[in-house]
């Protein structure tokens, strides 16, 4: 198999190097200065160990605190309150990344260690790239609104028309946050020609949102009660009738299970086999 590959929805696509190097850098930079400080000075590890722990201490304790929605009107959610804190801090650590690769640097230098000093220069590089290539913090942007105009998805990029959407998937115990929606033919951008053409199944990931699938759910059927899936599902009234031969093998099973048990009774207790005998 070819390790330039991933698994994205269930389909695997091609990963080219550049974008497996993306993928991996942010992990590699930070690996890298966890080493660095790990073979620092004596008297630089302890101040940075501490700062550590208690930054990953506040961390725990925020994604401990009871999250909610932020519904600025019907139909309408932006992120919550625990994703934008999540998202400002890991807008802001690779700042605190380069800081200490530059305490690194400082220190390296100091005691004549030219190798620190470019295992150093190439973490200030790595966390430099980082911060050039930050996406843009947006936390008043709209992340899921449901109108008359359709579905729109900020992860999508662009709004699902109510003529495109054949049906609303029942909530998933396996897919936990996760909004199916199914499409029929479409030319909405972003699909394959295949997809297209037949139509295909788009997940919605509603976490960030801090929302049950059950209330976009019941958003979506106030304005297309039709597309409720599970209504064609139900069995209201209805009769299962037993497949003639269906049984048999239970019952086999059964008369198995008996005669083993049969079997080990008579092998633990030689009396019952004495009784049977003198019977007959």
């Amino acid at each position: 198999m070819n390790p330039l590959r991933k698994v994205a929805d269930g389909v695997r696509v091609h990963m080219s190097a550049a974008q497996l190097g993306r993928e991996i850098a942010p992990t590699a930079a930070w690996g890298g200065l966890t080493l660095g400080v790990w073979g620092g000075s004596p008297e630089v590890q302890p101040p940075l160990w501490i700062a550590g722990f208690g930054l990953a201490l506040a961390f725990w304790i925020a994604g401990r605190r009871e999250d909610a929605p932020d519904q600025p009107a019907p139909g309408v959610w932006r992120a919550s309150r625990k994703t934008r804190f999540q998202a400002r801090w890991k807008h802001r650590l690779p700042f605190a990344g380069l800081a200490i690769a530059l305490l690194l640097t400082g220190q390296s230098w100091w005691y004549g260690d030219l190798w620190g000093v470019i295992y150093a220069m190439a973490l200030n590089l790595a966390f430099g790239w980082l911060i050039w290539r930050r996406p843009p913090l947006e936390p008043a942007a709209v992340e899921l609104r449901v109108d008359k105009a359709g579905v729109y998805d900020r992860g999508l990029g662009w709004t699902i028309p109510w003529t495109a959407i054949q049906a609303v998937r029942p909530r998933s115990a396996d897919r936990r946050g996760k909004l199916c929606l199914r499409l029929g033919p479409n030319d909405l951008p972003g699909l394959t020609p295949a997809d297209r053409a037949v139509g295909t199944d788009i997940e919605i990931d509603l976490a960030p949102m801090a929302v049950g699938v059950d209330t976009v759910r019941a958003e979506i059927l106030r304005h297309r009660p039709d597309l409720d899936a599970a209504a064609s599902q139900q069995l209201d009234g209805a009769i299962v009738v037993p497949i003639p031969g269906a049984a048999t093998e239970s019952d086999e099973r059964d008369d198995t299970a008996l005669g083993a048990v049969g079997v080990i009774l008579i092998a633990q207790n030689p009396a019952i086999l004495l009784a049977m005998g003198g019977s007959d």
